[in-house]
């Protein structure tokens, strides 16, 4: 028996699945769901988490189905699908175990509540199981959790276009490059410049319905002497305009930092190919501890 206090669970287990399904915890074989609690409920953010597929396989031979596996979370207030761990293309020929990897750049995880199956061809059903493992620490703020009755911090830190009580007075959204100040009148920080460091952040980007061209979003933080800014999460990835696109709706920004954030003072926009984003976000989900420092 371990002494540490970990969780460790199947979320899935998945039997000749032969179509696309997002589906909560739980198990479906042939098609025929059941659902389950989940082992991970209870807190918003687990500091550290990794996720696994095990006994992975795609019937069909060499000429069998296609498919990509996403974990995503429904429980950020007022949002739905948000990313949070992938796998490449499963196929015949994949290796039966497969990690999922973290889209930011983190060892910690948001509460995971869906597990999206896309077949991006057809040719025979998918097997495997998701099985996690995950730790959690309490977090401390200085301000109140918002819309949570824990110590956490979630919220858009800004929404481009007009709305009651929003920040912008266009409904455009985006349509060009553009630096968007977290302390100035444009959005809001949530409140994140009262503490300095947070242990586990997780930035998302979220577009409207109406989508064209490719953007590209960074966070900025300051470094502590100079004052400079630097990216501290981005959804750049192997080239530019990696993130929002006509077909894209949300986008995890990964970590530079691998997990933990400074306080973000701005957001950079930047639009790579020429087009608008609607009623577009920028969601944060963050939690810290105070720390501890040794006597000199």
């Amino acid at each position: 028996m371990a002494f540490d206090k970990v969780v460790e669970a199947q979320g899935w287990s998945i039997t000749n699945q032969n179509s696309s399904a997002r589906l909560t915890m739980g198990n479906s074989a042939g098609g025929t769901f059941t659902s389950k609690p989940n082992p991970l409920k209870g807190t918003l953010v687990w500091d550290d988490c990794f996720y696994v597929l095990q006994g992975v396989s795609v019937a069909g031979g060499a000429t069998g189905g296609s498919y990509t596996v996403t974990l995503e979370t429904d429980a950020v207030v007022g949002y739905t699908g948000l990313p949070i761990a992938a796998s490449g293309v499963i196929g015949p020929l994949t290796k039966q175990t497969v990690l999922l990897s973290n889209l930011h750049q983190s060892p910690g995880s948001p509460l995971p509540t869906h597990l999206n199956i896309v077949q991006t061809a057809t040719g025979g059903g998918i097997w495997f199981t998701c099985e996690m493992v995950a730790k959690q620490y309490r977090g401390t703020l200085a301000t109140p959790g918002l819309n949570t009755s824990e110590r956490i911090i979630q919220g858009n830190l800004v929404r481009g276009a007009s709305f009651a009580g929003g920040k912008f007075v266009s409904g455009k959204g985006f349509v060009a490059d553009e630096t968007v100040s977290l302390t100035g009148n444009s959005a809001s920080d949530l409140g994140m410049r009262r503490m300095r460091l947070y242990d586990r952040a997780f930035y998302w980007v979220v577009g409207g319905n109406s989508r064209s061209g490719s953007h590209d979003i960074s966070i900025l933080g300051k470094a502590p002497a100079s004052g400079v800014t630097f990216i501290i999460a981005s959804t750049t990835g192997t080239s530019a305009g990696t993130g929002l696109t006509a077909a894209t709706r949300v986008s995890a920004l990964g970590s530079l930092l691998f997990g933990a954030s400074p306080n973000p003072t701005a957001i950079i926009w930047d639009t790579i190919a020429a087009g608008g984003v609607s009623d577009a976000r920028v969601v944060v989900l963050a939690k810290t501890g105070r720390g501890s420092l040794a006597k000199s």
